[in-house]
C-alpha cells in the first residue's frame, strides 16, 4: 500500500502491485528434451556424425570435455541441493535453471567425447545419462498433469541414474589413469 497527498490535505490509499516472482523458463525443459532426442538419435543412428574436428581424437580434448564433464556433474548436484536451502527460497527458478542446463552440457561434451567409442562403456553412460536428464525434463514439463505417483517415478529415475553415470564417471576417470599412466 502506498499513499497520495490530495490537494486539500485528503490521503488517498492505493495498492502498489507486488514483484511476482521470477519463473523458470517454460520453453527451457522442452529445449533439454529435443536436445536429448536429438543427441541420442545421432549417437544411436549416425555415430560418426557426432566427429565435429579431428581435435575430438586428442588426449588433450579427452581430458578438458573429461574434466568439464566432472565439474559440471558437481555443479549439478549442487545446484539439485542448493534449490532446498531455505536462504536461497527467492532464486529456485534460476537453480532451476542452472541444474537444466549443466545436465544439457554434461550430455553434450559426453556425446563429443565418446565419439571413437559409440559402443562400450562410454556409450552406456551416455544413454544413462540421457534418460536421466529426459527424466529431469519431464518431470519439470508435465509433472503437475502426471500426478504424485508418476513425478516419484520420473524424479526417483532422474536421480537414480544421475547417482549412476556420476560413479561410472568416477570409475572411467580411475580406470584411465590406472591403465594409461
Amino acid at each position: 500500500m502506498s499513499a497520495v497527498l490530495l490537494p486539500g490535505g485528503a490521503v488517498r490509499t492505493r495498492r502498489v502491485a507486488a514483484r511476482r516472482p521470477r519463473r523458470p523458463v517454460a520453453w527451457l525443459p522442452l529445449f533439454v528434451l529435443l536436445i536429448v532426442v536429438l543427441l541420442e538419435a545421432a549417437a544411436l543412428l549416425r555415430p560418426q556424425a557426432l566427429q565435429l574436428h579431428p581435435a575430438q581424437n586428442s588426449v588433450l580434448f579427452k581430458q578438458v570435455s573429461g574434466y568439464s564433464m566432472l565439474a559440471l556433474m558437481t555443479f549439478a548436484i549442487a545446484f539439485g541441493w542448493l534449490r532446498r536451502l531455505p536462504a536461497l527460497a527467492r532464486r529456485q527458478a534460476l537453480l532451476k535453471e542452472a541444474h537444466l542446463v549443466s545436465g544439457l552440457l554434461i550430455l553434450a561434451l559426453l556425446a563429443l567425447h565418446l565419439v571413437n567409442v559409440p559402443l562400450g562403456y562410454l556409450s552406456f553412460v551416455f544413454h544413462a545419462m540421457a534418460l536421466a536428464i529426459a527424466a529431469g525434463a519431464l518431470r519439470s514439463v508435465l509433472g503437475p498433469r502426471l500426478g504424485p505417483k508418476a513425478c516419484v517415478v520420473l524424479l526417483a529415475s532422474h536421480i537414480g541414474l544421475s547417482c549412476a553415470v556420476v560413479a561410472a564417471g568416477l570409475v572411467h576417470v580411475y580406470l584411465v589413469y590406472a591403465y594409461t599412466a
